[in-house]
């Protein structure tokens, strides 16, 4: 399971200023804006930025879907040496350094990690439901409702996808 504990304090502290960076080009100037209206743990945020140990998957992955640019495995990804993603510019210009703060919040579509895709389809409905608790119990009732909603649309994309490939088997 992917913690931040399982790496160095400088991997941690390059993840943390990324994170930090990337909110605030995003437009969030403070953390709880941001945590609130991802469903994120205001104090597991606070942590992460501040490259503490003890920070789960549920938040990373959380804060991978939040940021622009990103998706879930990019805090892991940075964690283990990768590139930081440049933060976009809102305004239609190429991406800029990370660093650089534009000033409006971006126009975001989501970006499902395959890894998380993969476990959404292969884990029961009640085994959904059981880490949802989980989750409810750790960061709080809007981060359940985010893990449930990225697990039903899945769910109906894969639904979808079945449904056109039937239509197109009946098909003369």
């Amino acid at each position: 399971m992917l913690r931040t504990a399982n790496y160095s304090a400088t991997a941690r502290q390059r993840l943390g200023v990324a994170v930090r960076q990337a909110r605030q080009a995003a437009g969030f100037k403070f953390r709880p804006k941001f945590a609130d209206k991802y469903g994120i743990n205001k104090r597991s945020l606070e942590l992460l930025e501040g490259g503490e140990p003890g920070v789960g998957e549920t938040i990373l992955f959380a804060v991978g879907r939040a940021l622009p640019g990103w998706t879930e495995d990019t805090p892991r990804e940075i964690l283990e040496g990768g590139p930081i993603p440049p933060i976009p510019a809102l305004d239609g210009r190429p991406p800029v350094e990370p660093g650089t703060t534009p000033a409006s919040e971006p126009h975001r579509t989501h970006e499902w990690s395959a890894s998380f895709r993969a476990r959404a389809l292969e884990t029961s409905d009640e085994d959904h439901l059981t880490e949802a608790r989980r989750i409810r119990i750790e960061d709080g009732r809007l981060a359940q409702l985010n893990y449930l909603r990225a697990v039903f649309e899945i769910k109906a994309e894969a639904a979808e996808a079945a449904a056109a490939l039937d239509d197109e088997d009946r098909q003369p």
